[in-house]
C-alpha cells in the first residue's frame, strides 16, 4: 500500500469518527444521563405539606391540615387534590436540558424574573415539608420547540442563583384562586325549574312560575300599563342555578348578611328548593345557598320517608375538595377507581339526598358570583316588564 492510499484510509478513519463523535452530541435527550433539578424532592413528596405560589399581584397558599387540603386565602376553602398532585409532581420530574443567560436584563425574555420587577409575567413556587423549604423555583416560559416530537420545556431559574435553565417537564402554575378550587359548584338544569322568587332589598317582590314542564315561565303580577319583557329574558331567569361557576369563596361568618341586597328562592318540579342570600361587597356580588328536598309533595312518599331530614348538614362522601388523613400524593401502588353500575347511574339521587350532597358542598361558604350570574340574582321588577310593544300604526296598544 503506497502513501497516497494510507492517507485516504487515515482520513476516512478521521471523518467517520468525527461523525460518531457529532452523532452522539445530537442524540435525543432520552439517551443521556438526566439531572433532577431538585434530586431529593422524589423521596420527599409526600412530606410536602404547604405550596406558595407568587406573581406580579397576588399570593395563594395551598396547605394541608389533618389530611386536607385548602387555600389560605380564601379561608381554607377546599383545595382540589388533584391539582396540588399535579403540580408537586410536576416539579419533582424536572430535569435540566441546560444552563442559559446569567444576565439579568435578559430574564424577561425566558419569564424567569424575579416576579416583584414591574411588568413580571413569572410565578415563584415554593414547596414545604416538615416545615422546611424542600424546592423553590421560578418558573418562566415554555420552550417552543421546533420539532413536533421534542421534548416539553420551560425556562426557570432557582430564587437568589443568576442562572437561568432549560428543563424538561410540563409545570402550569397560578396565584389566581380559581385555578385550585372547584368552580362549578352547582348545576341544576333550568327545564327542572318551576318558578322562581326574587325578593330585592329596595324594590317590589317578583313572582315568576309555569304549570308544567313545556311551558315557559311568566312573571305574574304584571304592573298595569306594562307587559313582561321578551321570552329571551324571562326565560333566564330559568337558569339561575344552572352553570353556576364562581370567581372567588369566603367563610359566610366574614361577610354581612344580616341585610342582604337580595334573596332568591327556586324550586323544582321535583321538588328541590334553593334559597339564595346575595350581598354586595364593592362591586362584587357574593351569595350563599341551602337547599332542601320534599319528594313527598311530587308523589314519591316512599323515598321521602327512608330519607333523612333535608334540612340537616349532613355529610355526604363526595371529597372533591379534600384528601383523607394520611393519603400520599405520589401513589405507591397502581391506583384503580370503581365506577358505578349503569344501574346505579340510573336511580339518580331523592331530593332529600340531591340537596344534602349540595348543602355537603356549599354550607358555611359565601361564592364570589360571576358577573353574569350577579345580573341575574339582581334582577328587580323594572327589569322584567317594559312598556306594551307599538303597533303598526306607531301607537301603542
Amino acid at each position: 500500500m503506497n502513501n497516497k492510499h494510507i492517507t485516504v484510509v487515515i482520513l476516512t478513519i478521521i471523518v467517520a469518527a468525527a461523525a460518531i463523535i457529532v452523532s452522539q452530541q445530537r442524540a435525543p435527550q432520552t439517551s443521556r444521563e438526566k439531572i433532577a433539578l431538585f434530586p431529593e424532592l422524589a423521596e420527599q413528596v409526600n412530606d410536602v405539606s404547604k405550596l406558595v405560589i407568587r406573581d406580579a399581584r397576588n399570593t395563594l397558599t395551598i396547605r394541608r391540615a389533618a389530611g386536607n387540603w385548602s387555600v389560605a386565602e380564601a379561608d381554607d376553602y377546599p383545595a382540589l387534590v388533584d391539582e396540588v398532585k399535579q403540580t408537586v409532581l410536576a416539579v419533582s420530574d424536572l430535569t435540566i436540558i441546560g444552563e442559559k443567560t446569567k444576565n439579568p436584563d435578559l430574564y424577561q425574555r425566558l419569564g424567569v424574573e424575579d416576579p416583584d420587577n414591574k411588568g413580571a409575567t413569572s410565578h415563584s413556587l415554593t414547596l414545604t415539608g416538615n416545615e422546611d423549604e424542600v424546592a423553590g423555583l421560578i418558573v418562566g416560559k415554555a420552550r417552543r420547540s421546533k420539532s413536533a416530537a421534542g421534548a416539553p420545556g420551560l425556562y426557570v431559574r432557582i430564587p437568589g442563583q443568576p442562572q437561568a435553565l432549560l428543563v424538561e417537564g410540563r409545570l402550569s402554575v397560578s396565584a389566581d384562586i380559581i385555578h385550585w378550587i372547584k368552580r362549578d359548584v352547582i348545576d341544576i338544569e333550568g327545564d327542572r325549574v318551576s318558578a322562581v322568587r326574587l325578593q330585592p332589598a329596595d324594590g317590589t317582590e317578583v313572582f315568576l312560575t309555569r304549570e308544567n314542564l313545556t311551558d315557559d315561565l311568566m312573571l305574574q303580577d304584571v304592573p298595569e300599563g306594562k307587559e313582561q319583557e321578551s321570552d329571551y329574558q324571562i326565560g333566564r331567569m330559568a337558569t339561575v342555578l344552572e352553570n353556576v361557576y364562581v370567581e372567588g369563596v369566603k367563610n359566610e361568618e366574614n361577610m354581612d348578611f344580616t341585610r342582604p341586597a337580595a334573596i332568591v328562592n327556586v324550586t323544582t318540579f321535583d321538588g328541590l328548593t334553593a334559597d339564595i342570600e346575595v350581598v354586595k361587597n364593592g362591586d362584587q356580588s357574593y351569595a350563599r345557598f341551602s337547599f332542601t328536598g320534599h319528594s313527598e309533595s311530587f308523589g314519591n312518599s316512599d323515598n321521602a320517608n327512608n330519607s333523612d331530614n333535608s334540612d340537616s348538614w349532613e355529610s355526604t362522601d363526595d371529597t372533591s375538595g379534600e384528601t383523607g388523613e394520611g393519603e400520599e400524593l405520589k401513589p405507591t401502588s397502581e391506583e384503580e377507581g370503581v365506577e358505578p353500575t349503569p344501574e346505579e347511574e340510573e336511580v339518580g339521587l331523592t331530593p332529600e339526598e340531591e340537596a344534602r350532597a349540595l348543602n355537603s358542598l356549599v354550607r358555611g361558604w359565601a361564592y364570589l358570583l360571576s358577573t353574569s350570574k350577579a345580573e341575574l340574582y339582581n334582577q328587580t321588577l323594572s327589569d322584567l316588564v317594559r312598556d306594551p310593544a307599538a303597533d303598526g300604526t306607531g301607537e301603542t296598544e
